[in-house]
């Protein structure tokens, strides 16, 4: 195998790594987000259930911690990840981009399974002027981006901040040139 290119042993690694662990984090995500919004609440009236404006807002709420939450477990995740697994950064920022769509999704199935279940089920139980909470999800579906654009963000920063490595190593002779070949045979390069 040429010098530079992964084992695919490696990659599999690396797969197995970034994957799990944006998993793992999506779980965790979810209760977070569970943990941090208050879910908006019908009011059951005589012909069903009505939601006033305070209630409205909590419902964007929803959304926009679900964006912090993301963006921020987006960001450390691809802060720690890109850093750890810098093996082949290509495939990384790959994996990365694919696991945090599956840590999005994990994290809005894990707020909606621990959140209040379905409020026309208790609407129609419920007595005239009860509260009934709504499930947890997201109104926006832009929301789920959030976790993209915080993984990719801190696999930029990680990228970024080793480019100076590469270009000091490069300005050293350290580039690939053997150290047993004659000093002419190196600065030629």
């Amino acid at each position: 195998m040429p010098e530079g290119t992964p084992r695919p042993a490696g990659a599999g690694r690396d797969v197995l790594v970034v994957l799990g662990s944006l998993l793992v984090l999506g779980v965790l995500a979810g209760v977070l987000w569970w943990l941090l919004v208050d879910p908006a609440q019908f009011t059951k009236t005589a012909q069903g259930g009505a939601m006033s404006e305070n209630e409205l807002a909590k419902r964007f709420g929803a959304d926009a911690w679900f964006v912090v939450v993301g963006l921020g477990g987006g960001l450390v995740a691809g802060l720690v990840l890109g850093a750890w697994r810098s093996r082949d950064p290509l495939l990384v920022s790959g994996l990365l981009l694919v696991g945090s769509l599956l840590a999005a999704g994990t994290m809005l199935l894990v707020g909606h399974l621990l959140g209040p279940g379905d409020p026309r089920a208790a609407l129609r139980a419920a007595q005239v002027g009860a509260k009934v909470p709504e499930t947890l999800g997201v109104d926006t579906p832009l929301a789920v981006l959030g976790w993209p654009i915080g993984v990719l963000a801190g696999a930029l920063l990680v990228l970024l901040g080793r480019a100076p490595e590469e270009v000091r190593s490069d300005e050293d002779g350290r580039d690939g040139a053997s150290e047993t070949a004659p000093p002419s045979a190196r600065a030629d390069r």
